[in-house]
Formats: C-alpha cells, sequence, structure tokens
C-alpha cells in the first residue's frame, strides 16, 4: 500500500494533478498508525474514484516493469551461475585426467 501511495505522490507531480494523491498527501500526518493511514487512502479513494483508478494503473504498469527487470536479472545470474558450474566442472575434469595420466599402474 506504501507503494501506491507513493505513486500516487509522484503522480501528483507539478505535471499532473491527481486529486486523489492530493487528498491522502493532505490528511496523512506524521505519527498515524498504518489503520488510520489505511483509512485515509479508501476515503480519498471513495471521494476521487476516477482519480484513484488511475494511480493503481499506474501502480500496476510500474509493478510490471519491476517484475520484468527482476525476471530479466534472474535469467541473467542464472545463465551466469550455470557458465561458472559448467567452467568449474572442465577443470575438475582436466585435472582428473592429468591425475589419471601421471598415475603409474
Amino acid at each position: 500500500m506504501l507503494n501506491a501511495l507513493i505513486i500516487a505522490a509522484l503522480a501528483a507531480g507539478p505535471a499532473s494533478s491527481s486529486p486523489y494523491a492530493d487528498c491522502v498527501l493532505a490528511n496523512i500526518q506524521p505519527g498515524l498508525s498504518d489503520r488510520a493511514v489505511l483509512l485515509v487512502q479508501h476515503a480519498c479513494a471513495a471521494k476521487y474514484p476516477a482519480s484513484y483508478a488511475d494511480a493503481i494503473e499506474l501502480e500496476r504498469r510500474h509493478s510490471s516493469q519491476r517484475q520484468a527487470q527482476f525476471d530479466a536479472d534472474h535469467a541473467a545470474a542464472v545463465r551466469s551461475a550455470n557458465a561458472a558450474a559448467t567452467a568449474a566442472q572442465a577443470a575438475v575434469d582436466r585435472s582428473a585426467a592429468q591425475t589419471k595420466g601421471a598415475d603409474p599402474k
């Protein structure tokens, strides 16, 4: 929910005005409990449903972008780990072959 609040605050920047974000920011005070913040968000969403829907859509898009970046980073890490494991196994195989070739039987 905090992400939605941050996105709403960013959406309320000078380039665009978001009544939902303005409402939330105007009513959030330091020291409010999480429950009170949630109630403020619900009240502002009820008062400005279209603006709230826009803020949620913006959060959804940002979430999708973060997930895509995470997936790409994860895939790169898996490829890197697999390459390192393959190289380590090749080194072990070479060492074993050298040791076997040096053993007099």
